[in-house]
């Protein structure tokens, strides 16, 4: 089967089409990591494996690629990772803000 590589750069919504991106500014996400999209294509279940290279057009930048089998048209495949990502950055958010209100009532009731 045949895969196609998705680079970081590819889902990043601060980066124009010309510097990269290639999905819709609406499906994407700010800041993309490898590790994230490590992660969002475990938890898709989509078989992949991850370089640690620059992108050619900002090889200035810390990046990376991903190697991904081409199971669909890959515009829809990073769509689903970006989305994915979304999802995983909204989790942990979601996380942050218990442990700061655990924090909180612990440091209340040793007050008391």
């Amino acid at each position: 089967m045949a895969e196609c590589v998705i680079w970081t750069v590819n889902l990043n919504r601060k980066k124009s089409r010309k510097d990269g991106r290639k999905i819709p500014r609406r499906f994407s996400v700010s800041n993309v990591k490898l590790d994230e999209m490590i992660q969002a294509c475990k938890e898709l279940g989509i078989a992949c494996r991850a370089e640690e290279k620059k992108y050619p057009r900002c090889w200035w930048e810390d990046g990376g690629r991903i190697f991904v089998e081409k199971t669909e048209p890959k515009t829809k495949l990073m769509i689903k990772i970006a989305s994915k990502i979304a999802e995983i950055r909204e989790r942990r958010e979601i996380e942050r803000q218990k442990e700061k209100k655990t924090k909180k009532e612990k440091r209340k009731k040793k007050k008391k």
